[in-house]
Formats: structure tokens, C-alpha cells, sequence
């Protein structure tokens, strides 16, 4: 098991305020999981699969690619990706 923690517009726009325990194998396998985690709480939800395929990702504390092997007890953190200017 993992713990999958969402922050800023991907915390606010879930109304998922805690932290999620999901049994992955790969960062990419959180997505399709983290979606209908999402819609049990808000089935009008805006958010989609693509919306976290371009987000940052960090598992314990470095940043990673989806295709990162995940191990039990790692903590992983999803963040949007964030321009301006």
C-alpha cells in the first residue's frame, strides 16, 4: 500500500482533504484509482485522468515519472504543474 496525497487546485477541486491508501504497483496505475476516488466524493467532478497525467510527481521526497516503481509504505504526492509569468 501507498499513500497518495493531492495538493493545491487537485486538493481544493477533489474535496478530497486526506490522505488515500491505494495497493499500485506504478505511479501511472494512481490515476484511473485516484478518478473514481474522486467521483464517490463529487460524481460532477471537472477533474480527468489527463489532468494528473501532467502533474508533478513525488514519491518520498523526489520527484518521479509515471513509469516509477512504487514499493509499500511509500508516500506520493500529486501536484499540478504550474505556469505564469
Amino acid at each position: 500500500m501507498v499513500t497518495v496525497k493531492l495538493f493545491g487546485t487537485f486538493r481544493l477541486d477533489s474535496r478530497l482533504n486526506g490522505a488515500i491508501e491505494m495497493d499500485v504497483k506504478k505511479v501511472k496505475d494512481i490515476y484511473p484509482l485516484i478518478i473514481t476516488e474522486i467521483k464517490k466524493h463529487d460524481p460532477c467532478t471537472s477533474l480527468t485522468e489527463a489532468d494528473f497525467k501532467g502533474c508533478v510527481v513525488s514519491v518520498n521526497g523526489k520527484q518521479v515519472n509515471l513509469r516509477y516503481k512504487l514499493n509499500d509504505g511509500d508516500e506520493v504526492y500529486l501536484m499540478p504543474a504550474v505556469a505564469g509569468g
